[in-house]
């Protein structure tokens, strides 16, 4: 439960799937409601039709599947009265290991852009790997050999209609928070006095459930997939990540035993939260100290390190080049 509440106590608990032929009940219910309640008389509402994570999951070799998928998603939609071009879809393969971690490989990176852009010659994507402002490499636990990415191809993803490209990991969903809960990213304020003792126990509790995803020596520890994503026109929904060859997965993703992974965060994680634990308890001198300020600096960014992707800032970045 401690995924879903936030630093106040209240609970988030996620959406749920609303069947779409009940929504003309739903909506005479509201608004009968809303009849009954002061200030709501005249209220009204509308509905957003958002994607549902995994809803089409399918075997992209098997083009009935592929279909089927495609049909279970846009059913609600009049297809005669769309447009293709005037619509991109986001496009997903889903690669799993029973058991295990997939983590991506950095030094494969170009590996990848070769093959969701194989009309890019070699000093496109060399250009792309060089741009900062398309291309964002997201490390995992602050290892360089480790992380997915992020691009914009722009004009060198035209000819392959390529908008956008994610390549990430699932591990996070054990992490992943959209309100301010114990997962949140960290600021150097946190260790003052006055909030010090609450960043020592939510470290804790972070710990444990690092140790938790782990397992015990009877269950196996959460698994995690390597997931690859790209957006484009709706017209080639049926063309694209259809497959990936053996030999690119080897040479652009690494595999770990659960356990091993999520005991290796759960140390680091257990090393900071002894840290913040002595800062706490040291006297007011040896807190002044400029060593221990700057540990007190560095503190958050190695605690961020471990659930999020690197910050991009520009405090970070001075942060890391005087370390």
């Amino acid at each position: 439960m401690t995924l879903y509440r936030d630093q106040k106590g209240k609970f988030h608990f996620g959406t749920i799937d609303f069947p779409s032929h009940l929504l003309d009940q739903l909506g005479r219910k509201l608004l009968e409601l809303f009849q009954m309640q002061d200030g709501l008389h005249d209220a009204f509402f509308v509905h957003e039709l958002r994607g549902t994570k995994g809803a089409s999951h399918h075997d992209p070799w098997d083009a009935g599947k592929r279909h089927a998928a495609f049909n279970a998603v846009f059913h609600l939609f009049d297809m005669s009265i769309i447009r293709p071009e005037d619509w991109v879809v986001d496009i997903g393969l889903e690669i799993q290991h029973k058991g295990r971690i997939l983590q991506w490989l950095t030094k494969g990176h170009h590996r990848l852009l070769q093959l969701l852009l194989p009309s890019a010659p070699g000093h496109k994507i060399d250009s792309i790997l060089a741009s900062r402002s398309q291309y964002r490499r997201d490390l995992s636990a602050q290892l360089e050999d480790l992380g997915g990415f992020r691009a914009l191809p722009g004009s060198r993803g035209k000819d392959d209609n390529v908008y956008y490209i994610n390549a990430y990991t699932t591990d996070k969903s054990a992490t992943y928070q959209l309100h301010d809960g114990i997962f949140k990213r960290r600021q150097a304020w946190h260790l003052f006095p006055a909030s010090i003792g609450k960043l020592t126990k939510d470290l804790e509790r972070i710990a444990e459930i690092f140790r938790l995803c782990g397992g015990s020596p009877e269950v196996g520890g959460q698994e995690g997939s390597a997931r690859l994503e790209i957006r484009v026109p709706l017209s080639l929904v049926d063309q694209v990540l259809l497959e990936m060859p053996d030999s690119i997965i080897q040479d652009t993703i690494v595999t770990f035993d659960s356990k091993l992974f999520w005991y290796f965060k759960y140390y680091r994680m257990a090393a900071l939260y002894h840290v913040v634990q002595n800062l706490q308890t040291a006297n007011q001198a040896a807190r002044l100290q400029p060593t221990s300020l700057q540990l007190g600096a560095l503190i958050p960014y190695l605690i961020n390190a471990l659930i999020y992707r690197p910050a991009e800032g520009q405090a970070e970045n001075v942060l890391l080049e005087a370390s």
